[in-house]
């Protein structure tokens, strides 16, 4: 059985969609299902009385990390397949998948997404540190810029079951022993990089991580964090980046990315004086918010 993981947060509207979508499609493999809600002020109890082997559980919200540890420690499927809320499933491919990986020692598993528009969404990539993030950036960039030929060539060069350095926690699946053994997910990560931390951490004991291109998922990308993507969800993303490479990177590596945040946010500070500006400042010098 597979254990599919889903963390609310004030995304009812697109929580529904994605648990339909799952029951709807998932015919071939048997799932349970677990709704880990961390914004009690929704109500999700209607869910329960609707779909069969669903459980949700109320939760403070102390982040994205302890959210998903919690379900897990709560399921019962060999496979934990965390999803995100803002996602819809579109093809059963649950034992397929089951059939690829049964017999393999994988990491993290990174299902292939798509965008809303149905093209191929970024969902893995190389290994996170000081060299790569240059390359990182450029690939971010041609995927914004919807760069036809960029995204064509990387689809094509990942259309088969191939490792990666790391896969996205958008949709990702781990063995529930790996994952225990592990130690689950890093609950100092808040929000954001809780995913590259696992598989750097299952890498690191002699895992491998996948992509695997057999999966069909859009995944509404954003959704559930543009409206405050300038405020508190990018001092969270700025503060993880901080976190995994004080973990995982070498000292050369620290000192490059906090001068390259800190000359980055001081010239945005005396441009904007936007607060979230001078907080993340501030963050590169070690002085986080009370808040």
């Amino acid at each position: 059985m597979i254990s599919i993981i889903i963390v609310n947060y004030r995304q009812k509207d697109f929580l529904e969609k994605c648990i339909r979508s799952i029951y709807e499609t998932f015919l071939s493999y048997p799932f349970e299902t677990i709704i880990v809600n961390n914004s009690p002020a929704e109500d999700l109890h209607s869910f329960g009385s609707r779909y069969a082997n669903l459980k949700i559980i109320l939760n403070e919200n102390r982040g994205y990390s302890q959210a998903n540890n919690l379900a897990a420690k709560n399921s019962a499927g060999k496979y934990l397949f965390f999803l995100n809320a803002d996602t819809e499933i579109r093809s059963d491919f649950l034992k397929t998948f089951t059939d690829e990986f049964e017999h393999r020692q994988f990491g993290a598993a990174g299902m292939k997404l798509h965008n809303t528009d149905g093209s191929f969404q970024l969902s893995f990539w190389k290994e996170v540190n000081f060299r790569n993030e240059r390359i990182s950036k450029h690939a971010e960039k041609m995927f914004k810029e919807r760069n036809e030929h960029f995204i064509s060539e990387l689809e094509k060069k990942y259309d088969d079951v191939k490792a990666v350095d790391w896969v996205s926690g958008a949709a990702m699946i781990i063995r529930k022993d790996i994952f225990e053994n592990i130690g689950g997910f890093d609950e100092n990560f808040f929000l954001f990089y809780e995913d590259t931390d696992i598989c750097k951490r299952l890498s690191d004991n002699g895992f491998t991580n996948y992509f695997f291109p057999f999966a069909g998922i859009i995944h509404h990308k954003g959704e559930n964090v543009n409206d405050q993507f300038h405020s508190d969800t990018y001092y969270h993303s700025k503060e993880s980046q901080l976190l995994y490479y004080k973990i995982h990177n070498s000292v050369k590596d620290n000192v490059l990315l906090r001068s390259y945040l800190f000359i980055k946010f001081l010239f945005l500070y005396a441009v904007t004086f936007r607060k979230i500006n001078r907080d993340i400042l501030l963050l590169t010098l070690g002085k986080k918010r009370s808040d």
